[in-house]
């Protein structure tokens, strides 16, 4: 795994506006936001470590949910948070198979 993207994950707290999701979800295509958003729901929905999520990330990731705004730059950080928290090996392995790993 990249370096860049390791720092990044280091770094993350429990804020989505955190300069370490920032870093990951500002180097998503446009075109790349809504199946990133996919695979990461995916990951929340079939994690044996759910409870791991923090109920205010759960609560943010199922608004931005109500209003279709979870391939949003602040629905994806949600998303990110929780589902690294859930699985954060499948979430790794999601973040280097599209690219964003690092420069």
């Amino acid at each position: 795994m990249d370096s860049c993207l390791e720092k990044a994950i280091v770094n993350m707290e429990d804020k989505p506006n955190d300069m370490g999701y920032k870093e990951i979800v500002k180097k998503v295509k446009d075109e790349e936001r809504n199946d990133l958003s996919v695979k990461l729901t995916d990951v929340l929905l079939e994690a044996e470590g759910g409870a791991a999520v923090p109920s205010s990330v759960a609560k943010a990731i199922l608004y931005k949910w109500q209003g279709d705004q979870l391939s949003s730059d602040e629905g994806l950080k949600y998303l990110l948070k929780g589902a690294m928290k859930a699985d954060e090996e499948r979430s790794k392995a999601i973040l280097d198979e599209m690219g964003l790993g690092g420069e």
